[in-house]
């Protein structure tokens, strides 16, 4: 840990050699000034513990310098003890207070004086910045615990979500394989219930590091959309371009609620994505043909308890993209796509 500092002033280099031997024991490093003006600049430059200030200089004495030091935030509270050889009278001492001074010392120094009144303002410096260290080490804990918080949240809502999603397909392929008793249909079940197990691992794992916000990993595009691409075959999806972007086991949440939502609210027989980097920036812009989203609503879509569409998925669906691309200190944001339809625009940290 660093050493407090304190700051000796004195336009006489043997007065301040005097006094540094005196202190030589102190736990502190010590920090020469030869002027009121050179004292004004260090206690700017350093975090200074204590002053310790002539009272007699040329220029501009220790009362002018202590009077300019309490007129910058940064320097107003550093306690200053004034020394002189010359102002002995009590006249002299009370100014010294007036101006901000704590205390006030005449020559000859006694040592033991200088160090025992050296010691209490060093232990009142440490035991502040243990108290700020100890405060900060709270902000710390209490940001983690709102991350942590915010992160089982989100992971609650993607499993509440798509799950709930997979199971209405489930439930409706067992009923059309009653009345069909086509095993096709059972094989598409499967692979819906293949798709939630897989979810539940991945959110699983998403879990696990939890404890170190702000862990992203990198992710190839193609391989995240692919499979998505390939699960919605009844409609024709075109994609251009690929990148690595920085994201956690969210991202597939990410894509698929934003498919299945121009799929089923809007309506769209196709959707492009066109993926572009630039820079630090990978954007992806996801198109689609459907009937598009009002105005009025693209402001609110992505509000947490937001709910538009037939079905009141919609809201839900769109405030999980919002709050993990925040996650991935990236951006979401709406277009509309001429002559019909909507663009959503990802961009997302090039890896």
């Amino acid at each position: 840990m660093e050493k407090p500092k304190i700051l000796i002033v004195d336009d006489r280099i043997e007065n301040i050699v005097a006094i540094e031997k005196t202190l030589e024991n102190i736990n502190a490093e010590l920090i020469r000034a030869h002027s009121g003006n050179e004292a004004l600049k260090l206690t700017l430059d350093h975090d200074i513990a204590l002053v310790l200030l002539d009272v007699q200089m040329p220029g501009m004495d220790g009362f002018e310098t202590v009077e300019l030091m309490k007129q910058v935030q940064k320097t107003k509270y550093i306690p200053v003890i004034f020394i002189s050889a010359i102002y002995l009278e009590e006249i002299y001492k009370t100014k010294g207070v007036e101006v901000g001074g704590v205390d006030y010392i005449c020559k000859p120094i006694i040592p033991s004086v200088l160090i025992g009144k050296v010691k209490v303002f060093l232990d009142i410096y440490n035991q502040r910045k243990d108290l700020e260290r100890e405060i900060e080490m709270r902000k710390i804990a209490e940001k983690k615990v709102i991350t942590h918080k915010e992160r089982l949240l989100l992971i609650n809502s993607i499993l509440r979500h798509d799950i709930t999603n997979n199971l209405a397909v489930i439930k409706s392929a067992f009923r059309m394989f009653s009345k069909t008793h086509d095993v096709k249909i059972i094989e598409d079940a499967s692979d819906y219930i293949n798709k939630s197990v897989n979810l539940i691992r991945r959110m699983s794992i998403f879990g696990e590091y939890m404890d170190t916000p702000g862990k992203l990993k990198v992710f190839g595009l193609k391989k995240i959309l692919q499979p998505i691409i390939e699960e919605n075959i009844s409609i024709e999806i075109n994609m251009k371009g690929n990148g690595n972007i920085l994201a956690d086991e969210t991202i597939d949440s990410v894509f698929d609620n934003l498919i299945k939502n121009a799929i089923i609210h809007g309506k769209t027989e196709r959707i492009d994505i066109n993926i572009t980097n630039r820079g630090k920036i990978c954007e992806v812009r996801i198109s689609d043909y459907g009937i598009g989203i009002p105005e009025d609503v693209i402001e609110k879509i992505f509000d947490e308890n937001y709910i538009y569409g037939r079905t009141g998925h919609t809201g839900i669906g769109l405030h999980i993209v919002k709050t993990a691309m925040e996650n991935f200190g990236g951006n979401v944001y709406i277009e509309n796509n001429e002559p019909k339809g909507t663009t959503f625009v990802l961009e997302f940290i090039n890896s």
